[in-house]
């Protein structure tokens, strides 16, 4: 009598299937980090702005430059636009303060990375990610960073972020 050890083919088709059930159960779950990253991203680049607009601000209140509504300050080598203190909603403004260079947030490009313009609503610049073109916060398109300049003396800048359909 031959002693066989081994799996049979039934035993081999049943490991098979059930390894691509758990493959299917869990892949989605990996598959997933890309649009985590994106909204990890967005999150700190909130916080940057939070940080960044009360840093400027309390160094224009020094100066003496936080009751005028238009002014420029000059850090480390940059002259930063303010509005009543706290950094402008432009590139020259926010965007200098969160000392991000221009070839990281492309305004012409839009190829699904990240982008940034002064918003179609007065007063705003806005940072997103994606390939949408227009209508930033419309339908559809809720995944940026949006910030709001200091509209009186009395008011700090308003920062919107909204992650709901990032990819």
């Amino acid at each position: 009598m031959v002693n066989q050890k081994g799996f049979t083919l039934i035993e081999l088709v049943m490991v098979i299937v059930i390894l691509g059930i758990l493959a299917a159960i869990a892949l989605p779950k990996y598959v997933n980090f890309k649009k985590e990253a994106v909204i990890a991203t967005m999150k700190n680049l909130e916080g940057a702005m939070n940080s960044a607009s009360t840093l400027v601000f309390l160094k224009a209140t020094i100066q003496g430059l936080n009751t005028s509504p238009s002014s420029t300050l000059s850090i480390n080598g940059e002259n930063i636009d303010l509005v009543y203190g706290y950094p402008a909603a432009t590139q020259t403004g926010i965007g200098l303060a969160i000392s991000l260079e221009a070839d990281d947030w492309d305004n012409n490009i839009r190829d699904g990375q990240w982008h940034s313009r002064e918003s179609t609503l007065s007063g705003a610049w806005v940072y997103w990610h994606g390939s949408y073109d227009t209508n930033i916060g419309g339908a559809g398109n809720n995944c940026y960073v949006r910030y709001w300049q200091a509209a009186d003396i009395n008011t700090s800048p308003r920062i919107d972020a909204v992650f709901d359909d990032c990819e």
